[in-house]
Parts: C-alpha cells; sequence; structure tokens
C-alpha cells in the first residue's frame, strides 16, 4: 500500500510538473499553428525545457529532413567545444634554413594554408612584406603552395549545380582568399547588339570571365553562366541597352590557379626574384623555420559569419579544421562528421539515422531531426549556458535563433527567454513548401509571407506561453 501511494505521489508531481512547463494554452496555440501548415508540406518539431529536460511541445520530431542553413547551429557548437575559444588560424611562409644571406634564401619556401576562411589578399601582402623587411630579393627554389591540410571534394556532394558558380557556394579549399570569390559590374552597350563590358572590383586578382553577352531587348534572351578552359567561366546571353548595370559575384572556379597566379605577381611587385617554379603541393623536405606567418581572429569572431551571416564558406572550412584538429588526418568533410557524431554524441546528442555530408546546410544531402538539433541545442546550453558567443552577444535578449532557407525548405532553431527569464529550446524544420502551381508572382508572395507569418507566430507563442 504504501509503495502504491509513493507511486500515485510520483505520477502527480511529474504530471504537474509537466503542466507547468507546457500549459494547454501554450500546446493549444502550436497545435493550431501547425495544423495551418500548408497541405503536402512535411515538419519536424520539438521545443523543450532545458531545465527539466522535459518535452514542451513536439510533432514529428524523430522525422529526418533537410535542414538548410539551420545546421550551422551544430557547426558552431561542435567548433567551440573541440577547438576551444583561443583557437586561430595560422598562414605561413617557411623555409628549410634559418638565415637569410646577402637577400638570399637557398632552397625553396613553402606558403602553408590552413583552411582559414578569413584569409584575403592584404593578408598574403603583408606576409611578402615580411619577407621584403628580412631582406629577401631572391628564392633559389621553388615557391610550394601547401594545401595539404585538407583532402578529399572542396565542395559537398548534393550542392545544386546551379549554384556552383556563386559566391555563395564558394569551394571550400584550403587555399583560400577573399572568401574565393570575385566581383564586377556587368554593363549593357549603349545601342541594340552592341557588346558589353564588365568591370571588375579587383583587377589585381587576375581573375575574369568571358563576357559573350550581347546587348539586346530580347526578353527570351537570358543570361547563363558556363564552364570555361581559359577563364573562370564564359557569361553569355543578353541585357536590355536600358538596363542598369548588373551586379556579378562569382566563386573562384580553380583556387590553386588563381593562387598561383596572384603569389607569383606579389613577388615580382615587392621586387623578389624567384628562381624556381610555383609548385602546388607538399615539399618532402623538412621546411621548420618561419619567414612570414599571418594569424586569423580567434574562434568567436569567426563563428560570427557563420552564425550572423549565415556563410557558407566558413561553416564548411571550420568543420573540415574540426576534422583534421581531432582526428590527426587531413580534413574534409568526412572527417569532421565523423568528428560531430563522436564529440556531440558523447555529450548527449542523439544522431540516429540523421544523415550529414556538410557544416553549412548548403547540401540537400543533409537530412537531419529537430529533435536532434535540440538536443545539440540543449548540450550549448548546459555547457556554456549565455557566456556562448552567439548568446553572450545577441541583439535581442528575449530570443535567438538560426534560420535556413532553400526551395522548399525554411527551418529555424534556437532559444527563447520567457517574461519570468526562463528559456526553451526549439527547433522547426519544414520541407515540401510549394503553393499550387501554376502561381502568380502576387501569389508565391503571399505563400511565402504566410511562412513568415507561421515562423513569428511560434516564436511569439513560446515568448508569451501560449498567451498570443
Amino acid at each position: 500500500m504504501v509503495r502504491f501511494l509513493s507511486y500515485l505521489l510520483s505520477v502527480f508531481f511529474i504530471v504537474s510538473f509537466h503542466s507547468a512547463q507546457a500549459s494547454p494554452p501554450l500546446i493549444q496555440e502550436l497545435q493550431k499553428l501547425v495544423g495551418n501548415l500548408p497541405p503536402g508540406s512535411v515538419y519536424s518539431i520539438q521545443v523543450r525545457d532545458p531545465t527539466s529536460g522535459e518535452v514542451v511541445f513536439e510533432q514529428g520530431a524523430q522525422l529526418n529532413l533537410v535542414p538548410a542553413s539551420v545546421l550551422k547551429v551544430m557547426t558552431a557548437t561542435l567548433a567551440y567545444e573541440a577547438l576551444g575559444d583561443e583557437f586561430q588560424y595560422s598562414t605561413r611562409l617557411v623555409t628549410q634554413d634559418r638565415p637569410v644571406r646577402k637577400g638570399i634564401v637557398k632552397g625553396s619556401v613553402a606558403l602553408v594554408f590552413s583552411g582559414d576562411p578569413s584569409l584575403k589578399r592584404k593578408h598574403l601582402d603583408g606576409m611578402v612584406e615580411q619577407l621584403k623587411r628580412r631582406g629577401v630579393k631572391s628564392i633559389h627554389g621553388d615557391l610550394w603552395l601547401d594545401g595539404e591540410v585538407f583532402s578529399g571534394y572542396d565542395r559537398a556532394g548534393g550542392v545544386s549545380w546551379d549554384d556552383l558558380n556563386i559566391c555563395f557556394a564558394a569551394p571550400a579549399a584550403a587555399m583560400i582568399l577573399d572568401r574565393n570569390c570575385f566581383y564586377g559590374w556587368l554593363k549593357p552597350g549603349k545601342k541594340e547588339g552592341s557588346r558589353t563590358t564588365i568591370k571588375y572590383d579587383q583587377s589585381d586578382w587576375f581573375l575574369a570571365v568571358d563576357n559573350q553577352v550581347r546587348s539586346s531587348s530580347d526578353k527570351d534572351c537570358r543570361l547563363e553562366i558556363r564552364p570555361s578552359t581559359d577563364h573562370e567561366y564564359q557569361v553569355q546571353g543578353c541585357i536590355s541597352p536600358r538596363s542598369r548595370p548588373v551586379r556579378l559575384a562569382f566563386s573562384v572556379n580553380d583556387v590553386e590557379r588563381a593562387v598561383k597566379r596572384y603569389m607569383k605577381n606579389q613577388l615580382r611587385k615587392n621586387g623578389i626574384q624567384l628562381k624556381g617554379r610555383v609548385i602546388v603541393g607538399r615539399p618532402e623536405l623538412d621546411m621548420p623555420f618561419v619567414l612570414a606567418e599571418h594569424r586569423s581572429e580567434f574562434l568567436p569572431q569567426l563563428l560570427k559569419p557563420v552564425l550572423n551571416d549565415s556563410d557558407n564558406l566558413y561553416s564548411d572550412s571550420i568543420l573540415k579544421t574540426v576534422g583534421y584538429a581531432t582526428s590527426g588526418r587531413p580534413g574534409s568533410y568526412a572527417t569532421g562528421i565523423e568528428t560531430a557524431r563522436e564529440v556531440l554524441g558523447g555529450k548527449g546528442v542523439g544522431f540516429g539515422s540523421s544523415r550529414l555530408v556538410d557544416g553549412s546546410g548548403l547540401s540537400r544531402y543533409n537530412f537531419i531531426s529537430a529533435s536532434t538539433l535540440v538536443d545539440v541545442l540543449m548540450f550549448g546550453w548546459s555547457r556554456w549556458g549565455e557566456a556562448s558567443p552567439w548568446l553572450g552577444g545577441r541583439d535581442r535578449k528575449e530570443k535567438w535563433l538560426k534560420t535556413g532557407y532553400m526551395s522548399g525548405v525554411s527551418s529555424m532553431a534556437g532559444y527563447v527567454f520567457q517574461s519570468n527569464g526562463r528559456p526553451l529550446v526549439f527547433a522547426v524544420i519544414l520541407n515540401g513548401l510549394m503553393p499550387p502551381l501554376p502561381a502568380s508572382r502576387e501569389e508565391m508572395k503571399a505563400f511565402r509571407k504566410d511562412i513568415k507569418s507561421f515562423h513569428r507566430s511560434f516564436l511569439k507563442a513560446l515568448s508569451k506561453g501560449g498567451k498570443v
């Protein structure tokens, strides 16, 4: 009898506690919102209390869906746990022998890249200037461009082919300069049928496209971008003579070729003669002496582009870096994902049957559940609380979230702080978001507005406890 009474009391307290965390108005409001999602859509949703661990609300929480950029939450959490807040990238110019005699470096020099996504041409310029200040006037050997810290493909599988030429899908190689992007303006000619011109932002980057675009008012003649043997790309099609200049943002197609060309020019520009060749690869000789070095900012600053700007290059490069730093093998998408499963899986994150192929969410081969994303956020809260880089410096005290969008996908995950100051952790992944077709521009606009309204109402319901 005593055992039975103890059992009843325990059940009573469990039910009472759960009810206190998830009030009926909140559950009803969330159910109503989910019930109004477009027909044909699929969703994975979970809300959890990080203090008690109780599930406040869930619908399809175990379904693995395409997350888009909300996956960056996992990448940032993994990096902060595995690398630490004092991590920096180091890019170095090294050689076999220390002394520089009479302005000569005897032997080869290696430019060792580390996959630093923040590395810019001006940083390489500064390193070449360091050589110049050391009195280097001639290198009696080869210049090696060492990007062996990473291996495998520069882009993950499942990235849409028509994204590959665009800046947000730039290759996450070990060699990165200016985010592996270049920019310009496409200007129409004044007359029908006349040639167009491209003015590049960074002419000294020596990156260019084969411009075959003509000035034409033909509405059926559209701009198309194709691969090119001698240039980064070939641009074909038409632009109206009355059109304003069109902004172009290209990803670098051949990173090694671009860096090779740039470094040869910088040495020449600074009066440093290279007697040998420029070779892509890692020399067999040990080169322990550092001639010049550039260090990146610390990791918390590097995570800002990941979470605030949703930068795909930063995300994928950092994922590969985690793989390299923890496994001792060259960094790759595979080693990064393996590390995520080992490190975060060991902290209570249930990956289950999720499939992950990158750190940015750009690939459509990624499949993860709301429950797994909430696990990641729960670990982050228990590990650092509001001291994490993303929560500590957030703009809005009542919430922090990361969003993700691609065709047919809309997602968000983060924290909502209720009026009592207690947080709720949530993840929402929506797939299959398509309006009835054919749809006019106005109908498409209204459809997107409805999805945004769902997200806003969901967050408002969490913050108000269902009293909307």
